[in-house]
This record gives structure tokens, sequence and C-alpha cells, in this order.
């Protein structure tokens, strides 16, 4: 268990048998104080709140569960599951729209760019732009974006779909349909790589016995699911229409997700081409990781200018320079 305690989400460990980190509690009240007035907030970053993201994920459980009645209300009975699993996540949720919002604030907080020198940000605006700088971007239109409702938008969306498949930690991934949990080592990407080229198992009988235990873990790391995650917004290296695509739900704080940056993404990248591609959805878990949020944004607008990989690699090399940081000065 990490230092922090229990979470609504948990880091992924890369050791033999991760365990998830859950929790039902909710976040606690921020401490009291006077403080400077805050920035008006910009109209469209209430619908980063914590009650319009809830009744999002609530309209996904309620959409599935008339799909699987074929639209006929449910009974209360059957209702209940999807309610109880709205509420055991209603703590993460809340608290990542609140840091989305909260990020919005501060990232628009004053319309200067402040461009220190590499090493030396004092803040994670700072930071995020320093790196904007060095990638060649357009800075006067990243710091825009930083401001507009489009990159918030995009990260809420990408949560709302990690949430609805039942995503709780990170990094995990989707190969296809077949659900990966927890940093693993290159040899099980390969090796589910392999098995959707050569035609997509549809039973875990199928694969080698270090994947059947996987799938045998409680909870388990290797799923098979009815069908592919939507990627919807999601950024994709390679070949969007590839025969395999690797999705990883992540959060650039994330120091599980860095590992496997640094000790597996090299040889999954390698294969990236005609037949396999790789894309990014966002899933910050921000009740642990407070600078989660910003950072994500920060990626979304590199995008904007067809620099999201880049940004993405920048982020977690320079994951310790920025994670502590203060988000405004």
């Amino acid at each position: 268990m990490s230092e922090e305690g229990q979470q609504p989400a948990a880091e992924q460990s890369p050791a033999p048998r991760p365990e998830p980190e859950s929790d039902t509690g909710t976040p606690p009240e921020p401490a009291s104080g006077e403080s400077a007035p805050a920035p008006a907030r910009p109209a469209w970053s209430y619908f980063l709140t914590p009650a319009a993201v809830l009744l999002g994920a609530a309209a996904i459980i309620a959409a599935v569960v008339l799909t699987d009645r074929g639209g006929e209300p449910d009974s209360a009975d059957s209702l209940a599951p999807a309610l109880e699993s709205l509420s055991a996540t209603a703590g993460s949720l809340s608290s990542t729209a609140r840091s989305l919002a909260e990020a919005a604030d501060a990232l628009a907080a004053g319309t200067q760019a402040s461009l220190t020198a590499p090493g030396t940000p004092a803040t994670l605006r700072d930071a995020v732009t320093g790196y904007a700088a060095l990638l060649g971007l357009d800075v006067g239109l990243f710091d825009q974006c930083l401001q507009q409702a489009a990159p918030y938008e995009a990260i809420s969306a990408q949560l709302q779909i990690g949430v609805a498949l039942g995503i709780s930690a990170t990094p995990t991934f989707f190969i296809n349909n077949k659900l990966v949990a927890g940093a693993q080592p290159a040899s099980v990407f390969a090796e589910v790589i392999a098995a959707e080229l050569a035609g997509s198992p549809t039973s875990i009988d199928e694969y080698s016995p270090a994947i059947r235990q996987l799938a045998e873990r409680d909870p388990p790391s290797f799923v098979i699911h009815a069908e592919r995650p939507d990627l919807t917004g999601a950024f994709i290296e390679g070949n969007p229409d590839a025969a395999v695509v690797i999705v990883e739900f992540s959060d650039f704080q994330c120091p599980f997700c860095q590992r496997w940056y640094y000790d597996t993404l090299p040889e999954v990248r390698s294969l990236v081409g005609d037949d396999v591609a790789l894309a990014f959805a966002h899933f910050p878990l921000t009740q642990i990781h407070p600078n989660a949020a910003g950072a994500h944004v920060a990626a979304e607008c590199a995008g904007a200018q067809d620099r999201f990989w880049e940004m993405h690699d920048l982020l977690f090399e320079q994951q310790e320079e920025w994670a502590d940081l203060p988000a405004i000065g």
C-alpha cells in the first residue's frame, strides 16, 4: 500500500502481484483560512464539476442497464449493483472533476507565459510552458489552449470511458479487447500482441501459463472483454486502422506509469507500424497526484500542435521536476 493510504484509484505496481488500492471515503475538506480572491472561472469549466461528471457516469450505467434489458425499465434489485458501483466511484470522480476545474482556474490565471531556464521552473505552469518551448511549439497558442475548454473536456470524457470499463488503477492497458492491468513486462505485451495478430483468442486457455496466472489473480490482471474500448479523442501513434491497438490508461504523475514508460514502452514501440498502434487515454488520479490534471492538460495542448507524443515523453522523463511544484506562482 502506498504511503498516502488507501485511495479510490491506485497506481498499478509492476511487482509480480500488484495490489490495487481502494477506498470509499470522501476527500477531506480544505483547510480554513483567508486567501486572495480566485480568478473568475470560465463558464465552461463548471461542466467539470463533480456533479456533472457523476451525472455522466450515471448515464453510462443507465444506458448499459437499459441495453441489457432491451430498453425496458429494470427492477430495483438488478439496478442495485450498478448504483453501488456508481457510489463506489463517486469519491474518485468527484476529486478528479474538482481537480480538473481547479487546474482550469490555475492554468488560466495570468496570460503571460513564464519561460524559465530548463531545470529551474518555479511552478507547474512554468514547467509545462518551458517544455512547450523546448519542443518548438508556438508558446502563445499553447498558453491560449491552457485557458480553453477543449483539453479539460477531453480529459473528463476519457476518464468517464475508463470508469465505465471498470478501470480503477494506473497503468491499465487494453490490447484490442484484452485488458492488462499493471506495469507488466514486455514479454506479456509481446505474447498478447502476437496472439491478436494470429486471430484474437476468445478463451484464456489459449494463452501461456504466465498469462493465465495473471487472469487468476484477485482482482484479475488479465481479462477478455467483449469489445475494444472507445478511442474517441485519443491520440494514436502508428496506423489508426492497425489490426492491434494498445490503449494505455495512464497518469503522467504515476511513478509506476513512468517505470513502464522506461522499462516496457521502448520494446512495445518497436512493434508500432502498419499492424500495431499505440493510443493514450487520460486517467489522472488526482486524489494522490495533485499536479496530474495540469500535466494532462499540457499534453492535450501539445497535441493541438501535433506534438502530443513528444510532450507525453517529456512529462514522464521530467516527472521528478514538475510533480511537486505549485500550480501557479
